[in-house]
């Protein structure tokens, strides 16, 4: 009797491991999403109930990052239609939890943003629109209390995301508010800042009733598995622009020192395609050789930023027929890879007679071959008279973004839209420079410019005239 129960307890035993080992084989191989080992907190905020100009999905915006957020395992602070006081003490405890805790920080805004004298503000709903000193005095100046307090927090990623300037709350209804559109640039140590939108240009709200355009497609790429921070807002970048047609423009700051995504996964599959990586299987295009100008962030997002829109577009057909061939020898088509040797000028030919005096031989360019040689590129021009630098990057949907640079090495950067009109003149119009940002570096003037050949130089002038004097020398395209 002993032994048969000695052999049945034996019997148990081995079956009781080998439950356990397959439990524990089919744990390791299920596909679960990989529980993330450090800490994880958040503060989401959004702002809608505006007493004069309320707005239509801030606070379904904010819910629904909350809990995408929650499902990701951050400690969420959830915040809605916060007041001043509300806003300044929800900000001031998240920085000490993110220096105290050395945790992976997110913080998500959703509202009224504005840029005042070159500086960010967050608008509460409690929020005065008289006078821009009190507007200072009762909005959230996001540099101040939140950016600087978190520099010297040490090494997890911090990621601030702004879905605000959805329009201007001051337009019509304030006296005395000089806010440029849009937000201003800015950018913190081991941060990376992500705006709705393009410096100075605003972000849509989206439908009512529903969620921001940005938003939409944040949400969704952000549960992607294992994809990396700085790719999910590559393709949230590539959605918004195919979603509003070009209207608006994502925009990334970043300095972060160490890979990080919200949604990781232990070992991938390598072999398979993981979704929602559109912007990932675009085609690539090398950043042009020649362009070697001074570190500035907003030089290099434009880089970027050209780089994924003309990858969006590299399938499609050309919209643009060639312009009809010179008396010269032809130029080389705009189509070809950017791959510009510097300081050349890309698509410039000598005329067939450098004798010709240059008022009887100038022939000014047409609609379609200024659109060939400059739209969808970045050119440099410089002053004929001054002598000094100015970098016009030209968007496909209208939007242009400018670096002046001076002799004395100042810059400035700003704005506007640009038209081409049907006799071939460029017209531009640029959005003002905040008062604290002016320097010794032109802001270009608006207006409307013809172009010419000079032998092998391409001019930009005033008028379409032979006797028009050329007003700066294109020295660059890219």
């Amino acid at each position: 009797m002993g032994a048969v129960v000695c052999r049945l307890l034996g019997m148990l035993v081995l079956v009781l491991g080998f439950v356990l080992f397959a439990l524990t084989a089919l744990t390791a191989a299920a596909p679960a999403q990989a529980q993330p080992a450090d800490k994880r907190i958040a503060l989401v905020i959004g702002n809608a109930r505006y007493p004069k100009v309320p707005l239509d999905n801030p606070e379904n915006d904010a819910r629904l990052i909350a809990n995408n957020l929650r499902k990701l395992g951050f400690d969420v602070n959830e915040q809605l239609n916060v007041n001043v006081l509300q806003f300044r003490r929800a900000l001031r405890e998240f920085a000490r939890r993110v220096q105290e805790d050395d945790a992976i920080a997110v913080l998500y805004y959703a509202g009224h943003g504005v840029q005042i004298d070159g500086r960010n503000y967050l608008l509460p709903v409690d929020i005065n629109l008289r006078d821009q000193e009190e507007v200072k005095d009762e909005s959230v100046d996001i540099e101040e209390l939140f950016l600087s307090r978190i520099e010297k927090a040490r090494s997890h990623p911090r990621i601030v995301i702004l879905d605000a300037c959805r329009d201007n709350p001051f337009a019509g209804k304030t006296r005395n508010i000089r806010s440029a559109g849009g937000l201003a640039e800015m950018g913190a140590r081991g941060t990376l800042i992500a705006f709705a939108s393009a410096p100075g240009a605003p972000a849509e709200d989206g439908p009512s009733g529903r969620n921001s355009v940005y938003t939409k497609h944040l949400a969704v790429e952000m549960m992607v598995p294992g994809l990396e921070v700085e790719q999910m807002f590559k393709n949230v970048r590539v959605k918004v622009l195919r979603d509003t047609r070009e209207r608006q423009l994502p925009w990334v700051n970043t300095s972060l020192t160490s890979n990080f995504s919200f949604n990781p996964q232990r070992n991938p599959p390598p072999a398979q395609e993981q979704p929602g990586r559109e912007a990932a299987r675009q085609p690539q295009v090398r950043e042009p050789a020649g362009r070697r100008f001074e570190p500035n962030e907003l030089e290099k997002q434009l880089e970027r930023a050209q780089r994924e829109l003309d990858a969006g577009r590299a399938t499609a057909p050309p919209s643009i027929p060639p312009p009809a061939p010179p008396p010269q020898p032809a130029a080389k088509p705009a189509a070809q890879p950017p791959a510009l040797p510097a300081p050349q000028v890309a698509a410039l030919s000598p005329p067939a007679s450098s004798t010709t005096p240059a008022s009887a031989a100038r022939k000014f360019l047409d609609r379609a071959e200024v659109e060939q040689l400059l739209v969808g590129k970045t050119h440099t021009l410089k002053d004929s008279t001054a002598g000094y630098l100015m970098r016009w990057d030209m968007r496909s949907g209208g939007l242009i973004y400018y670096n002046s640079q001076s002799i004395g090495n100042a810059s400035s950067n700003g704005s506007g839209r640009w038209e081409l009109k049907s006799d071939g003149s460029l017209c531009a119009r640029f959005n003002p420079v905040p008062p604290s940002r002016l320097t010794d570096a032109r802001r270009p003037d608006d207006g409307c410019w013809y172009f010419f050949r000079d032998g092998e130089k391409l001019m930009r002038a005033g008028a379409a005239a032979p006797e028009a004097q050329p007003q700066a020398e294109i020295v660059k395209i890219q």
